[in-house]
């Protein structure tokens, strides 16, 4: 800060060297003149007015020296106050504050630096940097290199791994601090923690191109129901594009095909924080009907809602195929059923004919016949079986009671059948309804083509308590390798086919309850059909029956 070299002495002293030197020169020069050149003494007034002048500019000097000298305190006091102030800033900056050498040594390292990167500033100071960069980005010589060069540098992304081995993201800006002669003293970089804000950004673009990239139609609205977002199967499913229903009402897709009610309800649910899942009869642009199924959540924050997330699965081709299946399957049990009654009462006209007592070939068709027409009509109503399965919603029930009332169905179809039954005592457990289904196909099953005694064991998992085996075993002749590959594989093939619908009508019904079914040989000589349930609740609850 120095602007001479007077700049440090004090002003008394410099007045005074003034003064004497002032006053040593005129006398000194007075005597000087007369010892050498012989000249006469000056007069004395001139004398005096000589030393005046020299007292007068004596005090000038101190008092310029005086001013000087406060301005340089003031400026220096200044200087300490503000390298106070950016010590106090610097130790108390919530983002961590380093300085190194040149040479990379660290030179300063405050509270934040040892809170992120965990060593403390005794271990650091005097030493190399502490941390090491990560594989993908520059490490610390090549940052303080580049700083010099360029003087600085702004917001470069770093990875750096801290004491406790994770990698975190920083963003680094550094500035260089030369000393008097230009030469660089140290470099300064301060670094902003983003490892959270970069995973967030990264989890936002990766939701985005699920968004994106989903299947189903999904578009945002406002609270009021106003279309904010649309993705490309919303424009694909609706024929829209997202200019044409961005700001628009949802209700630009209404159909007028539900009734009021069923939006009024669908409001009262959202607007109470509910999710809403329904189908829904909508219209695509070129007027066409679609069906779907809509869900509709609230997207809150603090409480507040602040729009909506829709959305909709396009279920019009499975509705119509649903719905064609449903009239062939009407149409296919009423005409089967209606024919097999007249094949079967032809039958039973030609077996009753005198002509059948004589001729054992004739009542052997007959027979035959009748038998034919009895397992087409079972067929019929195995098939009516499956529907009401499978369309049927499940609901929970003790296990016990689901074997209990299909052993009872069994014995009474067939009393001369032994079946026994084994529940693990203790065991409370309820599945799904429909499973009674297949229980009464396996057993029935057993009974009809195998031998006369079918085994049944209820009994938790070893290895997972949330799930239950039922087993049916049974002394007959076991079911065809082939038959169930065909199971197993969930198709049909030209060369590989099933022979009736009772295995497909259990292993459907139990993959809908989400169990699954395993094949093996029984102990008894026959086949054991092994299920695995899934569990519910073992405490009743309100909409159970208590005869249950």
């Amino acid at each position: 800060m120095n602007d001479s070299p007077l700049d440090g002495l004090d002003a008394r002293a410099i007045a005074l060297a003034y003064l004497g030197f002032g006053t040593a020169g005129i006398l000194g020069g007075e005597l000087l003149l007369s010892a050498t050149l012989g000249a006469p003494p000056a007069p004395e007034a001139e004398l005096v007015k000589g030393l005046a002048f020299v007292a007068v500019s004596t005090a000038f000097v101190w008092a310029l020296v005086s001013r000087k000298n406060r301005r340089i305190e003031r400026q220096q006091a200044s200087v300490r106050s503000s390298l106070d102030q950016l010590r106090t800033v610097v130790a108390a900056s919530p983002v961590p504050i380093i300085a190194v050498t040149p040479e990379g040594r660290v030179t300063r390292w405050n509270d934040a630096a040892t809170e992120t990167f965990g060593w403390g500033r005794e271990e650091v100071l005097g030493g190399p940097l502490p941390y090491d960069a990560g594989a993908d980005s520059e490490d610390s010589e090549e940052i303080i290199r580049r700083t010099i060069a360029e003087n600085g540098l702004s917001d470069v992304q770093v990875e750096r791994q801290p004491a406790d081995g994770d990698l975190r993201e920083f963003r680094l800006s550094t500035a260089v601090v030369r000393d008097a002669d230009g030469e660089v003293a140290e470099i300064v970089g301060v670094f902003v923690d983003v490892t959270e804000q970069q995973r967030r950004e990264r989890r936002l673009r990766e939701f985005e191109q699920a968004v994106e990239q989903a299947g189903h139609a999904i578009y945002l609205t406002t609270p009021d129901g106003e279309i904010t977002y649309v993705n490309p199967a919303f424009e694909e499913t609706t024929g829209y594009d997202a200019a044409e229903v961005i700001g628009e009402p949802a209700s630009i897709l209404s159909s007028g095909e539900m009734p009021e009610t069923y939006y009024e309800r669908l409001w009262r649910a959202l607007q109470s924080g509910e999710t809403w899942q329904e189908r829904i009869i909508d219209r695509r642009k070129s007027g066409e009907l679609y069906t779907a199924i809509q869900t509709i959540a609230p997207i809150e924050s603090n409480g507040d809602i602040d729009g909506y997330v829709a959305i909709q699965s396009d279920v019009t081709e499975s509705e119509v195929t649903r719905q064609r299946l449903g009239v062939l399957n009407r149409m296919f049990r009423h005409n089967l059923r209606n024919r097999m009654n007249v094949i079967e009462g032809y039958a039973e006209l030609i077996r009753q004919n005198e002509a059948t007592d004589t001729d054992e070939e004739l009542a052997e068709a007959a027979e035959a016949i009748v038998e034919a027409a009895d397992d087409l009509a079972s067929l019929s109503e195995k098939a009516q079986t499956v529907s009401d399965a499978l369309e049927s919603e499940g609901t929970p029930r003790r296990v016990s009671a689901l074997v209990e009332d299909a052993v009872s169905r069994a014995e009474s179809t067939y009393p001369e059948a032994a079946v026994r039954t084994d529940i693990e005592t203790g065991l409370y457990a309820r599945v799904d309804s429909r499973v009674g289904a297949a229980l009464d196909e396996l057993i029935a099953n057993a009974l009809k083509h195998g031998g006369e005694t079918v085994r049944i064991d209820v009994r938790r998992t070893e290895a997972d308590d949330s799930k239950l085996v039922v087993r049916v075993d049974d002394d007959g002749p076991g079911i065809p390798d082939e038959e169930w590959r065909v199971i197993k594989r969930g198709e049909e093939t030209p060369l590989e086919h099933g022979t009736g619908m009772g295995l497909w009508l259990v292993h459907w019904v139990v993959k809908k309850a989400g169990g699954s079914m395993e094949l093996e040989p029984s102990s008894l000589g026959g086949t054991a059909v092994t299920l695995k349930l899934p569990i519910g609740s073992e405490r009743p609850r309100t909409w159970f029956s208590t005869d249950e």
